[in-house]
């Protein structure tokens, strides 16, 4: 198939991507390089791409989409591009609305106008809210507590509209706290594991529970859904929340540094799980990598770039 990703420089699109072109397709991604993060890391995983064969353009999704869609005839297309993060939200909730909701609004007038057979959405997990125990997909009613998370679910209503008005097969994916090496800096595992190597204290905001889920198990989601033509909407996680205080306490005791503790930051939630019950029975979805295991593959990957 031709497949083309959006925000494929970043860290899921850009895993997405290695895992689509191993199995033969052929992939062509389309990044902004924003400043959310420091750009190097990007850059770094967009070399590695074009050095498989993957084609890669340097534009940004809202003004250059139509004429990358032109060119690449795609069969399906992934639409990851988008502004991450919580806290960013708070502070500029209006840059969230064009990069998260108009941004994908973009998108799925371009599939309609380029009759692309499939779209598929990257939400969050956060658009469940404040909320406890293993959530199944039906318990999202937009009672959020972010910006970011507002913007999420509002994007996924409108993918619900345009399969409802104009016959896409969309298929929405709820992330939870994907991590693995080349990560985002800003996330807390990758935070830690760079803490602990250069002997600085860790940093936990408040006593949150997340389910990490290990990038190549959400990899390997997307692409099962891709090869069963799946639509509707999916968590894909891991199904196994854990403390973020124990992992920090565990990594300081590791590498002897202290861990800190302060308030929780607002629009945080203090859990999340998932149930993913629904994408197992829709596309084989089994998460397999333990978090003990992702843990030891980041700390390698972060050794080798001491």
């Amino acid at each position: 198939m031709n497949i083309g990703i959006t925000g494929g420089a970043g860290f899921i699109g850009a895993a997405l991507a290695t895992r689509l072109h191993a199995s033969g397709h052929t992939v062509s991604v389309i990044d902004a390089f924003t400043d959310y993060y420091a750009s190097d890391l990007k850059r770094e995983r967009a070399a590695e791409l074009a050095r498989l064969g993957v084609t890669i353009s340097e534009a940004d999704v809202h003004t250059a989409l139509n004429d990358w869609c032109s060119s690449g005839q795609f069969d399906a297309l992934f639409h990851l591009a988008a502004l991450p993060g919580v806290p960013g939200s708070l502070r500029e909730p209006h840059r969230y609305i064009k990069e998260d909701i108009d941004m994908t609004v973009t998108v799925l007038e371009a599939a309609k106008r380029h009759q692309i057979q499939q779209v598929f959405f990257a939400s969050s997990s956060s658009v469940y809210g404040e909320q406890t125990g293993a959530l199944s997909e039906q318990q999202a009613t937009g009672q959020v507590v972010s910006p970011y998370a507002a913007a999420k679910y509002s994007a996924e209503t409108f993918c619900n509209a345009y399969q409802n008005l104009y016959g896409l097969q969309i298929t929405t994916f709820r992330f939870f706290t994907v991590y693995g090496p080349s990560g985002r800096p800003d996330m807390a595992l990758y935070r830690f594991i760079e803490q602990a190597l250069r002997g600085q204290d860790l940093v936990v905001y408040g006593d949150p529970v997340r389910d990490f889920t290990y990038i190549d198990d959400i990899t390997r989601g997307m692409e099962q859904a891709l090869q069963a033509r799946a639509t509707g909407t999916f968590n894909l996680g891991a199904n196994q929340p854990e403390s973020v205080r124990k992992i920090a306490e565990m990594l300081g005791t590791r590498y002897g540094v202290a861990v800190t503790y302060t308030d929780r930051r607002e629009g945080d939630v203090s859990m999340t799980w998932s149930n993913t019950e629904a994408a197992r029975q829709a596309f084989g979805y089994m998460p397999a990598v333990t978090l003990t295991e992702g843990l030891e593959r980041m700390i390698t990957w972060h050794l080798g770039r001491v």
